[in-house]
Formats: C-alpha cells, structure tokens, sequence
C-alpha cells in the first residue's frame, strides 16, 4: 500500500482502487448533499487522482462534483471506474465533503417514463398557462411485465414524487382519494384507459383538468403501440 495524505490508496486491479477513512474533517457550513450518480477519476478535466461524481437532476443533466472521501463513515470503501454509487455529504462550492458513499445494484426490469408538471416552465401571459408545455418526464424502472401502460399509469396515479424532483419545480396532484385504473386495453393504435373515481376527483377546472388528461396521455403515448388516448367513461377530467 503507497501512503499519501489523508488517503490511503491500494491499487487491487486495473480501474479500482480501496480507499481508507482518514481523520474526520470538520465541513463547516454547507448544503446537505444527496445524488445518486457514477464515480470517475482522471477523466479529461478532472484533477488527478481526484474521485468525482457526474449525477443528473430534472432539467440539469451532466452535473460534477469532486468528492472529499476524508469523512467516509465506512472504515473503507472500494470504487471502480464508473460505478454508479449514491453519495451523501455536504457541499461546499463544487466539492461535497463525503459522510457516506454506497454502491447501487444494477437495476434490472423496464425503464419507463412517467409526466409530471412543472408549472415554471409553463409561463405565458397572466401566468400559468395549464398546456403541456410544462410536462416534465421523469424516470423510473419497473419489475419485468408484460402490461407496461397499466403498470406505468397505476405508479403515475400513485403520484411518488422525489425530494430532489419536488425542489427542481415538479408537481402533480395524483394521488387523488379513489382514483384507480380498473383496465387498460390498446386497440388499433388507441389506448382505452377505463377508471374508477367514485369521489369525482377528475373533475372540475379547466386547467386542473386539462393538466391531469395530459399527464395521463403523455405516460401512455411514450409506448410504440400507442398513437392516441381515450378514457372512460367519457365525464372524467371534464372541467
């Protein structure tokens, strides 16, 4: 093992590297960190030997920071090139000081999108402009089906929204009391979604209205198979 300040660093194969906690630094003031994303090292403008996470948010994709391993709560970790880790610390300018670093199991199942609203980004004259210019999709992976539009409507219904979704703007008001999909069935290129809303909570404002149907059709049109849209029965999300 070669010492070097405050990190120890044991090369165990090519692209991987052991890290070891050196003493606990004090952060000082800063903002709570919280990103999942993939850990590089000596990539094109990068500092030497300096780990760093490339992690996304809504609307901001390709972000970097450089990750401060001296207050690793782990006695060791070990990071290869790539490896997409979820990091927790606090940032200070573009340099996160590390309280924990944890590898993310490689997702298996169906990647999907579901359409949630951002209403800054559906700014207009008076303000809201309630059009689908404020849609926003957002990722997420399902267990391997076979009844990929039922099962991405029932999880958009479900209205799970992350803290770092919710701060970037990204709004909905699913879940809704008793909404649910009762069946879900594509016919000719037309998606029939049929519901059951025994509180009648589709209903009521055009613009409320207009942006629950285009959340609903856009998260169903993202399917090959799809080229259009129906609900029933015909009285939901009227204004």
């Amino acid at each position: 093992m070669i010492a070097f300040v405050g990190i120890s660093l044991l090369v165990a194969a090519i692209g991987v590297w052991y890290v070891s906690r050196s003493p606990t630094i004090e952060p000082g003031p800063g903002i709570a960190f919280s990103a999942e994303g993939n850990a590089t090292r000596n990539n094109p403008g990068q500092k030497p030997n300096v780990w760093n996470l490339i992690y996304e948010k809504p609307g901001a994709p390709g972000l970097s920071v450089e990750l401060d391993l001296n207050s690793v709560s782990a006695p060791y970790i070990s990071l290869e090139q790539g490896a997409r880790v979820r990091v927790v610390g606090t940032l200070m300018g573009s340099v996160v000081i590390v309280n924990s670093i944890t590898p993310v199991p490689v997702e298996t199942g169906t990647h999907i999108k579901l359409y949630f609203y951002n209403p800054s980004l559906d700014q207009g004259p008076g303000g809201v402009q309630c059009s689908r210019n404020g849609l926003v999709a957002v990722l997420r992976s399902i267990p391997e089906t076979t009844t990929p539009l039922t099962d991405a409507v029932k999880l958009l219904l479900r209205g799970e929204i992350s803290d770092e979704e919710r701060t970037s703007g990204i709004e909905s008001e699913f879940p809704l009391p008793g909404l649910a999909l009762k069946s879900a069935t594509i016919t000719d290129g037309v998606a029939t979604l049929t519901f059951d809303d025994p509180q009648n909570k589709t209903v009521g404002g055009s613009c409320r209205t207009g942006i629950l149907w285009a959340q609903i059709e856009a998260t169903a049109k993202q399917f090959p198979t799809v080229k259009s849209a129906r609900f029933m029965p015909e009285e939901l999300f009227q204004p």
